[in-house]
């Protein structure tokens, strides 16, 4: 039986038509094929680089409500090339999730290598002396505040300045008056000694007999104020703490590395000042409740001095405290004309027999002074008891009569049982954080939060951008290539990312 075979031929022409449609149909698919590898590098790029900031210290949010992805990953230094290295190992599964399931059999279209990855510039929380630190911890906050909060927020910053203002001018008037009277007390000394001089020395011993003394609690303020100011206000001064710390070697006072991308500066203005120091006192530990853990137990204090040691800030918070009250107390006792009537009675009596112009109310405005100064004592003392006082005194939250101003200091201890109404220590605090160097704040916050947690605040990156240089071996062109005698050729491309918090 004959077999018949099967025989076929082609035209050189049409062999050339087939390779070049063939070549043209491969170049067509390789394109789309491109495009769609373009756009799954740029979704793995992103994945790549969110992965990175989802390793965020978990220690730093836990404690300050704040997102920042540790730098030096733990070992003390800042490593951009280990950022890029995590990112590499994060992309390189993602790219090609084949090679890691075995079970999953199947062409993947979109091979792709890493040829680079670069971190091209980053956002630390140190940057612009803190104001990426700043920016996010009000965000934090802010997202969480209703508007009656925020209301009541910027009418705290309204007595913040009422308060700052009635200090300035208890400031201003208690030196000019104190120098005005000292120079009237000496006239009146000159003219105690041309009397004397005058009638004769029997004259005078007899007209000092006749005197009844009058008790001037001037003298014993004038004293007071040579003390010491916390042993004044605190019923056990060895109480305080004893920690201290070495500025230069912290974040603001040491040379500081820096972020080579702008911060983004979304909050600003008086409104976003209050909620951030707000968030400081709800997070850092302060003289009620002190923080055991860092080098400073009264971190709050420190936020707003700036000294290097617990006893230090205290105390200037204490003398910034005393003078506030001082301020809102003068206001109230000279506008009281029962407390001025007592004061001019007092001038009189202190003034005695020489007449000297002006001494009178020199005397008047002084005792006004010390009087303001007395009660100021007592409501620091009640406030570091962890007592309330009221913002502005009235006749029935007035403790000191004029009587007991010389008794001043055996008055302090009943202060220690706290008590009363108004606003306690903390809010005080906040009151004269309103009124501070709010532009160091975020810087010396960080400081403590270095100081808390170990490591250095200029590791802590808040925003990234990364590059990263993709190669996409042919699949569909190695045809063309075999038939054509085309070289071989990798296609590239260059994504660039960024992620932040």
């Amino acid at each position: 039986m004959k077999r018949y075979r099967c025989r076929g031929t082609i035209t050189v022409f049409l062999s050339l038509v087939s390779v070049l449609f063939l070549s043209l149909v491969c170049t067509m698919v390789e394109s789309a094929r491109l495009q769609g590898a373009r756009a799954w590098a740029a979704a793995v790029t992103d994945m790549g680089i969110f992965s990175v900031f989802g390793e965020y210290s978990t220690e730093i949010l836990e404690k300050y409500d704040v997102l920042f992805l540790d730098g030096s990953y733990g070992n003390g230094e800042f490593e951009e090339e280990r950022i890029a290295l995590q990112m590499r190992e994060f992309m390189r599964y993602n790219a090609n999730p084949a090679e890691e399931m075995k079970l999953i059999k199947g062409r993947n279209l979109f091979p792709m290598e890493i040829e680079k990855c670069e971190v091209s510039g980053y956002t630390l929380a140190t940057d612009e002396d803190g104001e990426a630190f700043y920016q996010q911890a009000v965000r934090n906050v802010k997202e969480n505040l209703g508007t009656e909060l925020l209301l009541k927020y910027q009418e705290a910053r309204k007595e913040a300045e009422r308060q700052q203002e009635a200090a300035d001018i208890y400031e201003k008037k208690d030196g000019i008056d104190w120098d005005n009277l000292e120079g009237l007390e000496r006239q009146q000394e000159e003219l105690k000694e041309e009397e004397i001089k005058e009638k004769g020395g029997e004259e005078v011993t007899e007209d000092i007999r006749q005197d009844k003394p009058v008790e001037n609690p001037l003298d014993t303020i004038k004293k007071i104020k040579k003390l010491g100011i916390l042993g004044l206000v605190i019923k056990d001064a060895s109480s305080v703490s004893g920690k201290s710390a070495e500025k230069q070697e912290m974040v603001s006072g040491r040379t500081r590395r820096e972020g080579n991308l702008p911060v983004e500066k979304k909050y600003s203005g008086a409104a976003s000042d209050v909620i951030f120091q707000d968030y400081l006192l709800g997070r850092f530990g302060t003289w009620r409740k002190p923080c055991k853990e860092g080098a400073l137990e009264y971190q709050a204090e420190y936020i707003l001095m700036g000294k290097d040691s617990d006893e230090a800030n205290l105390k200037a918070v204490v003398n910034r405290l005393l003078l506030m009250r001082e301020g809102v107390n003068l206001l109230y006792a000279a506008s009281d004309t029962k407390m001025r009537s007592q004061a001019g009675s007092l001038a009189v009596s202190i003034a005695g027999a020489v007449p000297v112009p002006g001494l009178v109310q020199a005397l008047e405005a002084v005792l006004l002074l010390a009087w303001a100064y007395g009660e100021s004592l007592l409501d620091v003392r009640t406030l570091m008891s962890g007592g309330k006082v009221p913002s502005i005194k009235d006749a029935s939250t007035w403790k000191l009569s004029l009587e007991k101003l010389a008794q001043v200091t055996e008055l302090l201890e009943e202060c220690d049982s706290g008590g009363g109404s108004g606003q306690d220590y903390e809010d005080y605090l906040r009151i004269l954080m309103l009124t501070g160097e709010k532009r160091k704040y975020p810087l010396r916050a960080l400081d403590m939060m270095e100081q808390t947690l170990g490591g250095q605040a200029d590791s802590w990156i808040v925003k990234a951008e990364a590059a990263v240089s993709w190669k996409f071996p042919a699949i569909f062109l190695r045809i063309p290539q075999v038939f054509m005698g085309l070289p071989k050729q990798t296609p590239g491309y260059e994504v660039k990312g960024s992620f932040g918090y």
